[in-house]
């Protein structure tokens, strides 16, 4: 479901583990401005859309995604359209008269604050990607209007019927199979990225020894908790159920080839050696249509609105005094 307030959060939480300074300066006709674009009067600031980008770009370097020149100034591009549609739709909302109270801030500041384990760590992040808390207020603030303004004057008029639902389903059966998966457990003893032959005896010693305690009778989820180096250590090594493809590969053979409460000897990653044990194991599936129907609507819907709000967007440039000032994008 569309929500403009979620996306921000989405994007804070990016920018706020970004330590961003922006030092150089764009100028045009040899002036220097700390806007890149005016919108009925209003200044979209530089710094915000720098901000953004960076966010933008730290999401796409986490996913392994590497932009050629072209993909660079059509992602510079969007975001500034993007960001010029927001700044219309919040005017739009201020004329309709919507309020946002200090309580609905407050509930949406508290659920960007969930992903910091404590209060001084959040204040950190603000600091290093020179946000302020009363800044993150007010855009949280313009989020929620907009959301608010889209839910009463576009998403109330969209209507999907389940006619509609049933044969998007039937005619997209692709989409609802489900692959064979695997729940596994794993307990990783690591490896760095150019590793002796020392370093490769001794882990692998070590994983032996951990397989030994197993075959013993030692609990595996304990001894994930106690001596896997990887971030699943503290759940039991349990990593969840995973398909084909979302493993390397030679964790992933030997995953799929074993029974349910097998345990795997030694497992050689790029990270280093695994244990390996699988808990579960689901077969190949379709999704019936009234286990998805609900979530599938939501999804027709969030389609629809999507192409509403680029079409009311784009009407309201039609009627709008807009000026841009970035460098390089035309």
């Amino acid at each position: 479901m569309f929500s403009q307030t979620k996306l921000f959060a989405l994007s804070l939480l990016c920018a706020l583990v970004i330590s961003f300074s922006g030092s150089s300066s764009e100028a045009q006709e040899n002036v220097v401005r700390d806007y890149v674009a005016i919108v009925n009067g209003t200044k979209i600031s530089k710094q915000k859309y720098e901000r953004e980008l960076a966010s933008l770009r730290a999401r796409l370097n986490r996913s392994g995604r590497h932009l050629t020149a072209v993909q660079e100034l059509e992602l510079r591009k969007n975001l500034l359209e993007s960001m010029i549609n927001r700044e219309l739709l919040y005017q739009q909302s201020v004329k309709l008269g919507i309020e946002v109270g200090p309580e609905e801030v407050d509930k949406q500041l508290e659920e960007v604050k969930k992903h910091y384990p404590d209060d001084a760590s959040f204040k950190t992040a603000l600091k290093r990607a020179h946000y302020t808390e009363a800044g993150v207020r007010t855009q949280l603030t313009r989020a929620i209007a907009i959301e608010k303004f889209i839910n009463q004057q576009i998403k109330s008029k969209i209507h999907i019927s389940d006619k509609q639902v049933r044969e998007f389903y039937d005619s997209h059966p692709d989409l609802f199979r489900r692959p064979a998966q695997v729940r596994a457990s794993h307990i990783l003893v690591k490896l760095s990225a150019n590793p002796t032959k020392e370093e490769k005896q001794e882990a692998l010693k070590k994983i032996e020894d951990i397989q030994k305690r197993i075959n013993n009778g030692e609990d595996f989820a304990e001894l994930a908790k106690k001596y896997s180096d990887g971030p699943s250590g503290k759940r039991g090594g349990d990593l969840g159920y995973f398909s084909k493809g979302q493993m390397v590969k030679p964790f992933e053979d030997a995953a799929f080839s074993m029974e349910i409460g097998q345990v795997s000897g030694p497992v050689k990653t790029m990270f280093g050696y695994h244990l390996i044990k699988v808990t579960d194991k689901r077969p190949e599936s379709t999704m019936k249509f009234e286990q998805v129907k609900n979530q599938l609507k939501e999804y027709l819907i969030d389609q629809e609105l999507q192409e509403e709000i680029k079409g009311y967007a784009e009407n309201l440039k039609k009627h709008a005094k807009i000026e841009r000032f970035l460098s390089g994008v035309p």
